[in-house]
């Protein structure tokens, strides 16, 4: 069996579990974000359900609308606290960050575990060795309810990964590169595996990264191995916690393996409003950019940040640029406080938000124009994802979005990084 589908039986306790079988699984926790809980408990309450089952095992998380921006916003976050409370769910965090970076830092995910969200982007954990996947509000009430959900047992494809990057190319870029090359169905429901000698050199913010865009490849989850990093990285945000690392059996276990190397790789940007139409930073230097969105689940981390400063320190935002940069998590914003690295952005002419999802998803601050264009470091370029649908958004990695920002049209980032 391969990992997951060990995860995946140990969760159902079973011994062993065949791919396409559907079984019933108790998770270790379920994120519900402020847009997710409101939902969640209303339907939950339609089913007739009083009572949590488990609230031990619930994670709510304010990273959408929060502050609220709206009225409505408001009125919901008030009727969750007062349900958080009725239901005597313990694990709560508002204005705290993106909860898909307040599981790995506080240790929400782990290896082997299995976590179920109200998000897709859930998927990041898995980066941590575990199964981690969005679901829908109505199955996630069930869940509430009942305290256990179904679940396939997914075919695992397995990108090995070789080479070395280019300067200015980041894991990011693979993300991107796979899109290219396999298109955004590339993996429908199926488990996504990053193996190879590059990814044991990865540090875990990039390998949150690579997990992170497997959805928007139509993966269920993602998967890392765990290793030595792994465990660094578990021993700094859990010590006390116990963790069962599964592996994989054979390479009779994987329904595709693909070799790939990321020498070859450049600073891609995926072109509106697809997330499959790719073409190399460097020869899109004719798009303007208006406005540079940094952060979100997949560029919020403070290696991101430091990457961002090193390309922008002692610049400035070309005339015309403006720059949205919404820390990830409250951890972020006080780790670039202390290395200085906000004062580099501010300085350069950027603005500072809270710690949230910011303008992805048209949720909060920034939020673009009609015709406007935008470069981001978010995971997807959706018409009508950052504001208005008649906008335009180009995905890249952080290093390009920082480059873009100064030189007021779409760069790679070597161009800075020479200088």
């Amino acid at each position: 069996m391969h990992a997951i589908s060990k995860i995946i039986a140990r969760h159902a306790e079973r011994k062993s579990v065949e791919v396409g079988e559907i079984v019933n699984v108790v998770p270790d926790y379920v994120m519900l974000n402020d847009r997710g809980a409101a939902r969640a408990a209303d339907l939950m309450a339609k089913m007739g359900a009083d009572k949590v089952f488990n609230p031990s095992q619930v994670v709510v998380v304010f990273d959408h609308h929060y502050p609220p921006i709206r009225q409505q916003d408001s009125v919901a976050q008030k009727k969750i606290r007062e349900w958080i409370k009725e239901q005597t769910i313990e694990k709560f965090h508002a204005g705290e960050g993106i909860g898909h970076l307040l599981f790995p830092e506080n240790g929400y995910a782990f290896p082997g575990a299995l976590i179920f969200g109200t998000d897709s982007h859930t998927v990041t954990n898995s980066a941590l060795g575990c199964v981690a996947t969005g679901m829908g509000h109505s199955d996630i009430a069930s869940y509430l309810a009942i305290g256990y959900n179904w679940l396939r047992v997914p075919e695992v494809i397995r990108f090995d990964l070789h080479g070395r990057f280019k300067p200015g190319v980041y894991a990011k870029d693979v993300a991107l590169r796979i899109a290219q090359l396999y298109g955004e169905d590339a993996a429908p429901y199926l488990g996504v595996e990053f193996a190879g000698p590059l990814v044991s050199e990865l540090p875990m913010s990039e390998r949150l990264v690579l997990c992170n865009m497997v959805i928007d490849f139509g993966a269920k989850t993602g998967y890392i191995q765990p290793d030595d990093t792994t465990r660094r990285f578990m021993a700094e945000r859990a010590p006390g916690r116990s963790w069962t690392a599964e592996t994989t059996d054979s390479k009779s276990d994987y329904s595709r393996i693909i070799e790939l190397d990321v020498s070859e790789i450049d600073s891609l940007v995926a072109v509106p409003h697809n997330l499959s139409n790719i073409q190399r930073a460097a020869d899109l230097s004719n798009i303007r950019v208006d406005e540079a969105i940094f952060g979100t689940c997949t560029g919020g981390r403070i290696e991101d940040f430091r990457v961002a400063a090193a390309i922008m320190k002692g610049k400035k935002l070309a005339p015309r640029t403006r720059m949205m940069i919404n820390p990830g998590s409250r951890e972020t914003y006080t780790k670039a406080l202390q290395e200085g690295l906000i004062n580099i952005f501010v300085e350069a002419g950027a603005t500072i938000g809270v710690p949230g999802c910011g303008p992805c998803t048209g949720c909060h601050q920034g939020m673009l124009a009609p015709a406007e264009i935008a470069i981001t470091n978010a995971s997807r370029n959706f018409k009508g994802r950052f504001g208005s649908p008649e906008a335009f958004a180009y995905v890249a990695s952080s290093a390009t979005v920082a480059a873009s920002a100064i030189a007021g049209h779409i760069v790679p980032p070597s161009e800075f990084m020479q200088q």
